[in-house]
């Protein structure tokens, strides 16, 4: 049985008021659109909560790529995310920190040329730097990802002129190359 008014117009209003409460109290979802248009199929993708200690695991199916020309979306809880994307060779290619609203990610364009950077060496690289000018400019891996000894890290670039210089943990020099001529795809080794 209901009680007496809960229909009337007070009620009407405390209900509106309520549905109102809950709704604004409700947050949006995060969208985060990947394009694909590099030189490489995407194998794994992996967002997780900025800051957070590990990546955690790959957000794509077992079995499922992102081929190039293709796109994925996305959705996750409203948040603060950090994104780390790697090739079907374990390569990473793109990364991103700090993400926290629905936006469209593009992984290379046409025309770009592939500039892969291997780290023969048995320190962690903590800072790239890949520079056109006379300026260093911002760190290439952004605080999100560093290139352990052995692995690989790909970056799409327009063909130009490049300067570049690897960093490891304590900002010491491990190397560094100037006027590379990128026009296609360019293999910069790393080692001892």
């Amino acid at each position: 049985m209901f009680r007496r008014g809960f229909f009337s117009l007070q009620g009407w209003i405390t209900i509106g008021f309520g549905f109102f409460l809950l709704c604004a109290c409700q947050t949006t979802p995060l969208e985060i659109q990947l394009e694909n248009e590099s030189s490489l199929p995407v194998c794994e993708v992996y967002l997780s909560p900025h800051q957070q200690a590990d990546f955690g695991d790959n957000q794509l199916s077992e079995g499922e790529i992102i081929p190039i020309g293709s796109s994925h979306t996305f959705v996750l809880e409203a948040g603060e995310y950090d994104l780390l994307v790697r090739s079907c060779m374990e390569e990473t290619i793109y990364s991103e920190t700090q993400i926290s609203q629905s936006k469209r990610i593009i992984i290379g364009k046409e025309g770009d040329a592939l500039f892969r950077v291997t780290n023969q060496t048995s320190q962690e690289i903590c800072y790239l730097y890949i520079t056109t000018g006379e300026e260093w400019g911002d760190d290439r891996l952004g605080k999100v990802e560093s290139i352990l000894p052995a692995s690989k890290r790909i970056f799409f670039l327009p063909p130009a002129l490049y300067h570049a210089r690897a960093m490891d943990c304590s900002e010491n020099v491990l190397a560094e190359i100037r006027e590379i001529n990128l026009r296609d795809s360019f293999d910069w080794v790393i080692s001892p």
